[in-house]
């Protein structure tokens, strides 16, 4: 499977602060079946704390680790890009990433209440090329009061990209039901950990999150979710919908 969110590199954000916890989140995630992982560290505190050189850094750091440990597991490079008026200039800048390198981009809303810049800058950064990837929709209060909204935004082209553990209720039963509710209507594309930590309350699985899909949405729609639509996200290559 292939994650493409999730804090993992030590020291950066609220993620894990050793070396030694991001080497046991790659462990517990290849234990659970994920071999590809994308560190998507918040811009704001790479930003303010850090730089990308230093992210860059620690991937290496990590992958040389997990490779020492003959592990089964390639950690890439992404970022989860607070949704900002600056944004667009970050990208620009080199100092907000995209997933990979690629055409796909990890956006993250803002949790509560709907700016007036929401859709202009979704689209300065669609004029780059880039392709947005909604991050954790069903905890995003805009799309919560109206999911008309992130439907019109996946008709412009965006993805949109749920958390396993949402399915499993961990944000409560409002947000497990509206999670459904995404799928359900086909607004969910890629399921992803979001993961924190080694283990609860925000571990790196993504197979119970698929399992509780497959019984929405059926097993091959699912398994699409945690495998060719992110590994094709993370290649460069075009989705299509529905997933196959």
């Amino acid at each position: 499977m292939y994650d493409i969110h999730a804090h993992i590199l030590p020291g950066v954000d609220d993620g894990p602060d050793s070396m030694e916890a991001s080497v046991e989140m790659a462990r517990a995630a290849v234990e659970n079946g994920t071999h590809v992982m994308l560190a998507t560290p918040h811009r704001k505190d790479v930003t303010e704390r850090w730089s990308v050189g230093h992210i860059v850094g620690l991937v290496d750091e990590l992958n040389a680790r997990v490779r020492a440990e003959r592990l089964d597991f390639r950690l890439l490079l992404g970022m989860e890009n607070h949704l900002d008026t600056a944004l667009p200039a970050e990208i620009s800048a080199g100092r907000a990433l995209p997933m990979n390198g690629s055409r796909y981009i990890l956006v993250e809303m803002p949790f509560f209440g709907r700016p007036e810049f929401i859709d202009s800058c979704l689209a300065q950064v669609m004029d780059l090329g880039l392709v947005p990837v909604l991050a954790h929709p069903e905890r995003i209060e805009a799309f919560q009061r109206d999911i008309g909204l992130l439907k019109e935004f996946v008709g412009l082209g965006m993805v949109s990209q749920i958390t396993a553990g949402s399915l499993l209720g961990r944000w409560g039963d409002e947000v497990k039901g509206f999670t459904s509710e995404l799928l359900e209507m086909g607004l969910a594309h890629v399921i992803a950990s979001d993961t924190h930590t080694p283990g609860e309350p925000r571990p790196p699985g993504l197979a119970a999150g698929a399992e509780a899909a497959a019984r929405i949405v059926g097993t091959a729609k699912a398994q699409a979710m945690v495998a060719s639509t992110p590994r094709r996200i993370l290649e460069d290559l075009p989705v299509k919908w529905p997933q196959e």
